[in-house]
């Protein structure tokens, strides 16, 4: 053998290697499998015959500022894809909370992400939800990611949601929401908003399109 190695050589033991690997693999067939339970018991909620993939996640997390001052919100994070992203973009831990109304989902979200706070409750009462853990008078809501399916869920459910955004979003906060309706506008109930940024993600099955808003100005 020729050449020479300087420096130590990392050794990874491939049983720990397999059993990494096969752990991450169970976590994800469990939380495929609440997923899909979840869309069989209600699927008008959850919107999507699949959860979101990596390009979407990554995409929707690409519009939080990276040391974002303010918190995050995440709405109806499911299985914790985007969640993973968010994370990745360099939002900390105490930063990022996660609204699941799906309580199944909600105890999966805690296990997968030890350190983020999940409240089980639903987005149209997100602010007396929100007052029940941190200081609305003195702490600032800097974005909110969604993935509930707002074309999907009743009329009066995403006016409910937009008017807690509205109260919520101030500053310039934004409101970050993906739609497969590529050749729409946004939501009615969103018109008030200013959209500032648009992006269609192919790599996505269906292919979607993630809307940045801004909250109308009072």
């Amino acid at each position: 053998m020729s050449g020479r190695l300087d420096g130590p050589l990392d050794i990874v033991h491939p049983a720990g290697a397999f059993s990494a690997k096969r752990t991450s693999r169970l976590k994800d067939l469990s939380s495929l499998a609440v997923f899909v339970g979840e869309l069989i018991a209600d699927p008008r909620s959850i919107g999507a015959p699949i959860p979101s993939s990596r390009a979407l996640a990554r995409r929707m997390a690409s519009f939080i500022p990276c040391r974002p001052k303010g918190y995050v919100i995440e709405l109806g994070p499911g299985t914790g894809v985007i969640t993973r992203a968010i994370l990745e973009r360099g939002v900390p831990l105490h930063r990022l909370i996660l609204v699941e109304r799906s309580y199944e989902m909600a105890n999966m979200l805690r296990k997968k992400f030890p350190g983020v706070k999940v409240i089980f409750g639903d987005a149209a009462d997100l602010t007396r939800l929100l007052a029940r853990h941190i200081d609305l008078e003195t702490e600032r809501v800097e974005c909110v990611v969604s993935s509930l399916p707002l074309r999907s869920l009743p009329k009066p459910v995403v006016e409910s949601i937009a008017r807690e955004l509205k109260q919520l979003l101030k500053e310039d906060g934004r409101f970050i929401q993906y739609t497969y309706a590529l050749r729409h506008g946004c939501n009615g109930a969103l018109k008030s908003f200013n959209r500032a940024r648009s992006r269609t993600v192919w790599r996505n099955l269906p292919p979607a399109r993630v809307d940045v808003y801004h909250a109308p100005r009072a």
